[in-house]
């Protein structure tokens, strides 16, 4: 017998187009995806995916149940959200979002939502990076943030909140840099400490590596921003890239130091992202508007 969590997950396969992918995005082992998809194509007697070496596409059929797919969880959606009056409003938003965000911005925007909307509760998932548009079409999350220079997507809302400053920062007695960075090719030969939470915004700066083609001593990766710093509080040897509003308080205190870069000015900008064709609870749209009033946007 065909079952929902089986039709979820053909949904991400066929959107993705990538049994790795979907598992990924799933949390599942991929041969738990590959079982799910074998028994709905049992359960319906037909192939869904002309599998070809390491891609895969759908069939006349898959294409079918695709549409019903959709349709039958974005009326799932619908119906939960219609028995629930917006004062009485439960359940919960799924929000990808880099750890930086979580951490420093959306702690009292939370707070006053929660005034409203006391039944809601967050699932809160780490690191968008620029497969941001995956990560939707896989329709598992109603909101992103995320950090980059330049964002745009016809099929995504997108909605620029703030510029945030990004810093160098190291252990305050660190003499490996005298003070000035001149340009990116002084981190030639050089230690980093790095944020896998917050993919989105080191991207822009691995970039800028690759483009120099400058080669690093070596690479320290942690969970967390907060984990980078611990790491540089405690003598660890590198540099880190964090957005200011992270490190403040030990910039203030002296316990860590930043470095001046002479290059062009290092931002990113903080967007807030959500699809346009999916249909939103009404949770989901008082928290977006939540969050615009919070950075003091216009409400359209």
């Amino acid at each position: 017998m065909m079952e929902f969590r089986e039709l979820k997950t053909f949904q991400v396969v066929a959107n993705l187009l990538s049994f790795n992918k979907a598992a990924h995005v799933l949390n599942y082992a991929q041969s738990t995806v590959s079982s799910q998809i074998q028994s709905l194509e049992n359960s319906l007697r037909e192939t869904l995916f002309i599998r070809s070496g390491n891609r895969i596409s759908l069939t006349p059929s898959g294409v079918k149940l695709l549409k019903y797919t959709q349709r039958l969880i974005s009326l799932e959606n619908e119906i939960l959200s219609s028995f629930k009056n917006l004062d009485e409003t439960t359940g919960n938003l799924i929000i990808k979002t880099p750890h930086s965000v979580a951490a420093y911005y959306l702690p009292p925007i939370i707070k006053e939502f929660q005034l409203k909307f006391p039944n809601i509760g967050f699932d809160f998932d780490g690191c968008v990076g620029y497969n941001v548009n995956d990560i939707f079409n896989a329709g598992l999350i109603d909101i992103a943030f995320l950090f980059c220079d330049k964002f745009s997507d016809k099929l995504l809302h997108v909605e620029e909140l703030t510029k945030v400053e990004l810093v160098f920062v190291l252990n305050s007695q660190d003499d490996v840099f005298t003070g000035t960075i001149n340009s990116v090719n002084d981190f030639h030969d050089k230690t980093l400490l790095l944020s896998k939470s917050d993919c989105s915004y080191r991207m822009i700066f691995e970039k800028m590596l690759i483009e120099a083609n400058v080669k690093l001593k070596k690479t320290l990766e942690v969970n967390s921003p907060e984990a980078v710093k611990k790491m540089l509080l405690t003598g660890c040897n590198g540099i880190a890239l964090l957005p200011r509003i992270a490190v403040e308080h030990e910039l203030s205190d002296g316990s860590l130091k930043s470095l001046k870069w002479k290059g062009p000015a290092f931002n990113a900008k903080l967007y807030m992202i959500w699809k346009k064709d999916k249909y939103q609870t009404e949770a989901a749209k008082a928290f977006i508007d939540t969050v615009k009033v919070s950075f003091g946007k216009m409400i359209v």
